[in-house]
């Protein structure tokens, strides 16, 4: 999908019938986190690496993103990720990472990425290019730009030469700003996929003035024609003296559904929310961007993505083959439309191997205040909706990811369904006639 298509494709058809499904698993699938396994400063939570593990599972995340350790130190962080790997949470590991060798700051040539890959077989799952290379607030040159290109190069063939790591997909590296990836220019011969850091900056995930276009934009000049990752995104809950994006922790669990299922809904093949754990407690931006706190407490944003995964999941992980595995399936179309105040209602329908389908909802409105003096929640009321169906359904039930896993039954009339949609997801889990005879 082009930039262009990745702008505008914002959410499945409200008005044209019928809608073909998605599988509901390939979303779960498409949902990632950053990880720091190799920060061993005095109590950085990354070094408890149990409630790493559990919280990562419990979340349902198969997929992470961390940096290459050099191959001479840090054994612990390497036999980590394998474990993390051999129990089905597989990484995407960053080229290019500095280290300091006898006081000299160097940097991992290709071949130390790949014997660092060596050492993760259990692992590594795709290799990307340097992380922010050019970035804007940052003095860079002609010359550091060139170098960034060609140490691009250098990774790309280095990876495909390997008999080991030839088919393990590279990833295109990443700059700061427009300005930034302009400079970097063209890169998309040494890539298989490209890369963007698509941050919302405050606003909501998809509204006008959300800082993910911009992003978006920039990514392209690296890697047109790519399909893209998106390996950094998500919201802090800092303090807003250090910088106006900040939101609040009920704003951010709202959010954190609605910009995964936004950056599937435009053909992003993975987003990796940064990062799974708060690095501190002083409350700074850069501290708090974490699905849980220091502590591994759940804030807002993890809880909904643990509910989240809970209800969409159709894979089991198979110990022997460390394989997720989910039975082959085809999703159907659904018939329906909506009716009602739908101006700002955007939507995903996904469909599991049982033949459920859920529908998700959400108003793509912001429910934080950043523009004024006082920050504050946004009450946004929820939105009457007609769900319409023309495709037979025998029951329906709604979730909403904030607040749990329970269900709440809903009225089938006269092949209606009457909702109220919120500026968070509401999932409408819709059981076909033939779904419920199949499974009896």
């Amino acid at each position: 999908m082009t930039v262009a298509g990745l702008l505008l494709a914002t959410t499945a058809p409200l008005f044209a019938a019928p809608v073909t499904a998605k599988q509901a698993d390939a979303f779960v699938d498409s949902i990632g986190v950053n990880i720091h396994l190799g920060y061993d400063n005095a109590g950085n939570p990354y070094q408890n690496f149990p409630l790493v593990k559990a919280r990562l599972q419990e979340m349902g995340i198969r997929h992470t993103r961390d940096g290459f350790e050099s191959p001479s130190f840090k054994k612990f962080v390497k036999d980590r990720h394998n474990d993390l790997g051999r129990s089905g949470i597989k990484g995407m590991f960053i080229a290019g990472g500095k280290y300091r060798d006898n006081g000299v700051e160097k940097i991992l040539t290709p071949a130390q990425v790949l014997q660092a890959a060596d050492m993760m077989p259990d692992a590594v799952e795709a290799i990307e290019g340097q992380n922010e290379i050019l970035n804007i607030y940052v003095k860079w040159n002609d010359a550091k730009r060139d170098a960034a290109r060609k140490y691009h190069q250098d990774l790309f063939a280095a990876v495909k030469a390997s008999e080991a790591w030839k088919n393990t997909p590279v990833i295109g590296p990443t700059a700061v700003g427009n300005k930034g990836y302009e400079a970097l220019g063209d890169l998309s011969a040494f890539m298989d996929f490209g890369n963007a850091h698509a941050y919302p900056l405050g606003p909501a995930p998809a509204v006008p003035k959300s800082g993910y276009f911009n992003e978006m934009i920039g990514a392209n000049f690296v890697s047109p024609g790519k399909r893209l990752f998106v390996t950094e995104t998500g919201y802090t809950t800092g303090t807003r003296d250090d910088g106006n994006q900040r939101v609040s922790p009920a704003a951010a669990g709202k959010y954190a559904p609605r910009l995964y299922l936004e950056n599937f809904n435009r053909g992003i093949l993975r987003s990796y929310w940064y990062e799974l754990a708060d690095q501190g407690t002083n409350g700074s931006q850069e501290a708090t961007f974490g699905l849980v706190d220091k502590n591994f407490g759940y804030k807002p944003q993890g809880a909904a993505i643990r509910n989240l995964t809970t209800l969409l999941k159709d894979a089991t992980f198979n110990s022997e083959t460390r394989k997720w595995e989910s039975p082959a399936f085809t999703p159907k179309a659904l018939d329906y439309t909506l009716s009602g105040d739908t101006a700002n209602v955007h939507s995903t329908l996904l469909q599991k191997s049982n033949g459920k389908f859920y529908l998700c909802l959400w108003q793509e409105v912001s429910s934080y205040d950043i523009a004024n003096d006082v920050e504050a929640d946004i009450n946004n009321p929820d939105v009457a909706v007609t769900l319409n169906l023309n495709t037979p359904v025998a029951a329906a039930v709604s979730y909403l990811p904030t607040s749990g896993t329970t269900p709440t039954p809903l009225t089938i009339s006269n092949d209606q369904i009457q909702l109220s949609v919120p500026d968070e997801v509401l999932i409408v889990e819709l059981t076909p006639i033939e779904a419920k005879t199949s499974t009896k």
